[in-house]
């Protein structure tokens, strides 16, 4: 990757985060004074941490990473106070004291898990076990309870009403991620067809394997904007179309990605037997692979129309087509911007 395209991702991924960041600085800063003013702490650390692990860039769900949190944070409290009540007595020698951390620690990350919640759970409970062992209940119990309260009130306050992302444009954004990416596999498809190298249709399937990274991420996004639809108020609004929206967006991203990991695959094999392709397969794939990374320009004659009859294609290129044809007919609905609402080149490129 050169140096110019590193710098260019670096302020894109700075351009993406700023709104974030500065909304993390803001809720901290009320979390402090919040919790100082209401509840006269005089340092109240854990507040102005939990806004910031509430709000920080990059989560695909506020609102759920604040109640987790909190869960976790009472659950890890529970324990460590529990596993304070074992007398002084019998935690002369420094294992024992060890044995009790370790044991409290793992019986509140167990119990976290069950609720199937994200990793913020289970991580904050086993957290919060430990320091209230290591620093008292007076210091990391309950007390540290009101400033998680307070900082993920602050957070809930920007993520929830001040702040609520439109789950719209979060499904957009991440299948105009997942799209470029299926873009740049269908290009290395089309470039190793035209050398006829299965080394290039090996690095074709690298690149539909690492999709799998952005379809995760577009389900996280699904899952966030269903969230949104319940528990914001931007969300509530638009309940059923944002529902129906991430429903479909979750639909489509799977059976693409399924596509694409077929071609790449069907590609290799085919290119290994030294099989010669169909006429107008790497044009297909051309304008696929623009059509998907958004530089497509003008009107598009989509691949499967004029290509040859299923029938009529050798066997070892049939798993290729077929794979392109489903390509094609997803593309169709999710490439083109405005399907849920304008988004823009410089968003799909981004």
């Amino acid at each position: 990757m050169s140096i110019v395209t590193r710098i260019r991702l670096s302020l894109e991924r700075m351009n993406a985060a700023w709104r974030d960041a500065l909304a993390t600085a803001i809720a901290g800063a009320l979390a402090w004074l919040l919790a100082n003013w209401l509840l006269g702490h005089p340092h109240p650390v854990f507040a102005i941490v939990t806004a910031i692990v509430c709000l920080a860039p990059g989560l695909p769900n506020h609102g759920r990473q604040a109640t987790g949190l909190m869960l976790g944070v009472a659950i890890g409290i529970l324990m460590g106070e529990l596993a304070l009540q074992i007398p002084e007595t019998m935690l002369e020698a420094e294992p024992l004291a060890l044995l009790r951390m370790s044991a409290a620690v793992f019986l509140s990350i167990l119990i976290a898990s069950v609720f199937g919640l994200p990793a913020v759970v289970p991580i904050q409970a086993g957290v919060s076990a430990v320091l209230v062992l290591a620093m008292g209940a007076e210091s990391a119990g309950w007390h540290r309870m009101e400033d998680v309260i307070v900082g993920a009130g602050a957070g809930l306050l920007f993520s929830q009403i001040l702040l609520t992302p439109d789950p719209l444009r979060q499904i957009d954004s991440a299948m105009a991620h997942l799209l470029l990416r299926i873009g740049a596999g269908l290009e290395a498809a089309a470039e190793a067809l035209h050398k006829a190298d299965p080394r290039r249709a090996q690095t074709t399937l690298g690149l539909m394997l690492r999709a799998q990274e952005d379809l995760a991420l577009l389900r996280a996004g699904a899952d966030g904007a269903r969230y949104s639809a319940r528990w914001s108020l931007r969300g509530r609004l638009a309940a059923a179309s944002v529902i129906s929206a991430a429903d479909d967006a979750e639909h489509d991203a799977i059976r693409l990605c399924a596509a694409a990991l077929l071609l790449a695959d069907g590609l290799r094999e085919a290119l290994l037997q030294g099989k010669r392709p169909p006429g107008e397969l790497e044009s297909s794939l051309r304008a696929l692979a623009a059509l998907s990374s958004g530089k497509a320009t003008g009107p598009l004659a989509y691949p499967g129309h004029s290509s040859p009859q299923l029938e009529t294609i050798a066997p070892d290129w049939m798993p290729v087509v077929s794979s392109l044809r489903i390509l094609s007919e997803i593309l169709r609905k999710n490439a083109l911007p405005g399907r849920h609402q304008k988004v823009g080149k410089a968003e799909l490129a981004s």
